[in-house]
């Protein structure tokens, strides 16, 4: 099979098939993008650290942290809460907040996608606060439990130190003096460790960086989406689906599509179009039938579609003068039967022409039998199983097949494909 007659038994024959499964996905995508209004950004920018970032993997690292944190489902839950705009948790956190950062600063703008603009404005407000004050407090519980942690070993220090310096006013023993003087000095050495633990703490804590927002105001606006996009993958779904039901169409319900296809399983050649001047048909016809030996032509339709074409053939050669064309001198163009022209009386014998008989296969008589050929009248399209009812005729019968007539084409949607 080749790439012209799959074009034509798959696209051709079910064009109608194509277009009415591209035409329903991209309707049904022009209807929503008409009815969806164009979705609304509101955006928040924080600055995560005082210093610019080292590189700008550092930066992307500290972009990725403020998205983990707004996209904490508790987190983004208690957001809308609190700006009283009740989504799916869960798919807004994966379709509608997005953090980005500005180059490679230390600033990372936090945006929030929603049809409502005060709603999206609301919901970035409290997320960026709640990020905001998660980022500089959400360790905390560790700073103070480690502060905790020294000033209870400050304390026991200071008090096993006060305990050795009041032992140590009752003990007049030298050597005993002193054991104790080592343990006091080792107590405050001790001590002075836990203190400056404790002030690099503090320290530490009060100069690490701040998560500060950039402005109280988020700034609301509108995206301009565009339709395109959706109808391109609604054309190229419908092309999928129209295609596939092509095919699956063209495999349950196999046709001939084509004439000349038609003409090389049948083995016969084309005669002419069932449109054309009636006289170079009947004349066409005629010498093949005389080629075959044949006196009787009997028209066949391939299918039913078909029987009116050749109902309308036998009328039009039954009206069809049966002397023979005259030709003018000089010429091989038949001239009609009242040209003025001179004719040369010795042109070519078509007086044998006259003699052969169009009829269809109901109106065969006994005659004509023995003498018989068939020429097939097709549209070009024909099912294999329709085909093959007519395979059955012409082995019953056993007449040579003439040929074929190209009938007119199937209509689709109200006119001549």
């Amino acid at each position: 099979m080749t790439i012209e007659e799959m074009f034509r038994r798959i696209v051709r024959a079910h064009l109608g098939v194509i277009l009415v499964c591209v035409l329903l996905p991209v309707a049904v995508a022009a209807t929503l993008a008409a009815n969806r209004s164009d979705p609304t950004i509101a955006s928040l920018r924080l600055q995560v650290i005082s210093g610019a970032p080292k590189s700008a993997t550092e930066a992307e690292g500290i972009s990725s942290r403020v998205l983990a944190i707004a996209t904490t489902p508790s987190l983004l839950d208690a957001a809308m809460g609190a700006a009283d705009a009740h989504r799916n948790v869960q798919h807004f956190a994966a379709t509608a907040v997005t953090a980005q950062r500005l180059g490679e600063s230390s600033v990372v703008e936090l945006s929030v996608t929603d049809d409502d603009p005060l709603a999206a404005g609301r919901i970035v407000s409290q997320l960026a606060e709640r990020v905001a004050l998660f980022m500089n407090h959400g360790d905390q519980s560790a700073f103070r439990d480690t502060l905790a942690s020294l000033a209870d070993q400050i304390r026991a220090a200071t008090i096993q130190r006060d305990k050795l310096v009041g032992q140590l006013k009752g003990i007049a023993d030298l050597t005993a003096r002193e054991d104790l003087q080592v343990q006091i000095q080792s107590a405050n050495q001790l001590l002075n460790q836990l203190s400056n633990q404790r002030a690099m703490l503090v320290t530490a804590d009060a100069s690490r960086d701040q998560v500060v927002l950039i402005g109280n105001k988020p700034d609301i606006r509108q995206i301009n989406s565009s339709i395109l996009p959706q109808l391109a993958l609604a054309v190229l779904l419908g092309l999928v689906l129209g295609l596939t039901a092509a095919a699956l169409l063209e495999t349950f319900r196999p046709r001939v599509n084509g004439i000349r296809a038609l003409a090389r399983l049948l083995q016969a050649p084309v005669l002419g179009k069932s449109t054309e001047d009636i006289g170079s048909l009947h004349n066409t016809m005629a010498l093949a039938a005389r080629r075959q030996g044949v006196d009787a032509v009997v028209l066949v339709g391939a299918d039913e579609g078909d029987e009116e074409t050749v109902s309308r053939l036998l009328f039009m050669l039954s009206g069809y003068p049966s002397t023979p064309p005259r030709v003018r001198k000089g010429s091989n163009t038949p001239a009609g039967p009242d040209a003025d022209a001179p004719f040369d009386l010795d042109g070519p014998d078509l007086t044998g022409f006259s003699e052969v008989r169009f009829t269809g296969l109901s109106a065969v008589t006994p005659q004509d039998e023995m003498t018989a050929g068939v020429v097939v009248v097709s549209g070009g399209t024909v099912l294999l199983r329709r085909l093959d009812d007519l395979d059955d005729v012409l082995k019953a019968v056993r007449w040579p097949v003439l040929g074929l007539v190209q009938g007119p084409p199937r209509r689709r949607f109200g006119r001549s494909a």
